[in-house]
């Protein structure tokens, strides 16, 4: 049965929320091979995780599902509709879905396929799903750690599609083996690139501090300007900047059992840096990251950190900070945050 919608999800990357029964198809469509005997239990096995590992590991199964999608505008175009489909029935009732249109191309072939394409068959799904599925669905597009070349054309898309649907950008990666006694956290193109981005009033979201050092949510913040943070647990191990967050009301993308599957929150740790963040008031929202992955969706989520002690306040909160926080024009924003008050029942008292 579909839950209500009232819901609000900012870190989710589309490419990691697929149906793996669709990817077995497509497969199947191109006369691809498939991995192990050939079944969606086998390819399941390959890309869902159930062992917390490391960020290599949680990412190591996108090369299973990517060759299925690459350079093929139709499928993405219908893997956006089926994520809306999934978002709706799991009461999603905003999402920003990120994913980087680079890694969905084929560059040995020349096919003559643009990393356009792939984002207008993204937003095409989208629009065409929206109204049917009762939600809202925007896109954030990703540059990527250790591939610069990308980058300059991310923000390219991002002002191109600004006013069809793109929010916002953000930069996802690897953090693993980042020294917190080298000067630079990231790289110069990127900087460059988020610098542009600001001058052009692109929103900005970074991942940082997910399994890399809390210098890197400090930079984000101070050369990337980042709006939000995606993750940011490693924020704790620096009070003085874990205080600036909470003056500042740092958004915090936090993702629950993903943080658990990459090791950025080992499970020895009792006290997770959510329930940290809650006690604190702290201004954090609550996703699934990459479903396929995580074999989760919004509400497993909630059932998990409900387990570690988060109260139905804290679960309403983050869902209004999540949509307080969202990439839209403001009047969109409001227009929104009112029927999301609606719909978990809280009265707003206007004055003039």
């Amino acid at each position: 049965m579909p839950t209500p919608q009232t819901r609000v999800e900012l870190h989710i990357h589309l490419d990691g929320c697929l149906r793996l029964e669709t990817v077995w198809e497509l497969y199947k469509q191109k006369g691809m091979k498939l991995p192990g005997d050939g079944s969606v239990s086998a390819l399941r096995s390959l890309v869902e995780m159930e062992e917390p590992a490391d960020l290599t590991k949680f990412l190591a199964g996108f090369q299973y599902t990517s060759p299925a999608l690459a350079g093929d505008p139709t499928a993405i175009e219908r893997i956006a509709r089926e994520f809306c489909e999934d978002a709706a029935f799991n009461g999603l009732f905003y999402v920003e879905a990120r994913f980087c249109p680079h890694l969905l191309l084929r560059p040995e072939a020349d096919d003559g396929v643009t990393a356009d394409d792939i984002v207008e068959a993204v937003l095409r799904g989208f629009k065409e799903s929206e109204a049917k599925c009762g939600l809202t669905a925007r896109v954030l597009l990703c540059c990527i750690r250790g591939l610069d070349q990308f980058s300059e054309d991310v923000l390219r898309l991002c002002v191109k599609y600004r006013d069809l649907g793109v929010v916002g950008m953000d930069i996802a990666g690897d953090e693993e083996g980042l020294n917190p006694a080298d000067p630079d956290m990231f790289d110069p193109m990127t900087v460059k690139v988020f610098t542009e981005a600001a001058s052009l009033g692109i929103h900005r979201t970074v991942h940082a501090g997910e399994v890399g050092p809390s210098k890197c949510v400090q930079q984000a913040l101070d050369v990337l300007k980042a709006e939000r943070i995606g993750h940011g647990y490693r924020v704790l191990e620096d009070e003085e900047l874990y205080q600036r967050c909470l003056r500042d009301k740092v958004h915090f993308e936090v993702c629950p059992t993903s943080s658990i599957l990459t090791g950025a929150q080992p499970l020895s740790y009792f006290y997770h840096a959510v329930c940290r963040f809650a006690d604190d008031g702290a201004n954090f929202s609550l996703n699934t990251d990459d479903t396929m992955v995580t074999g989760t969706w919004t509400e497993q989520e909630y059932e998990l950190v409900r387990s570690w002690g988060l109260k139905e306040s804290h679960l309403i909160r983050a869902n209004v900070n999540a949509m307080k926080a969202a990439f839209l024009p403001e009047h969109e924003k409001s227009e929104l945050l009112m029927k999301l008050y609606k719909a978990l029942n809280i009265e707003v008292c206007l004055t003039m």
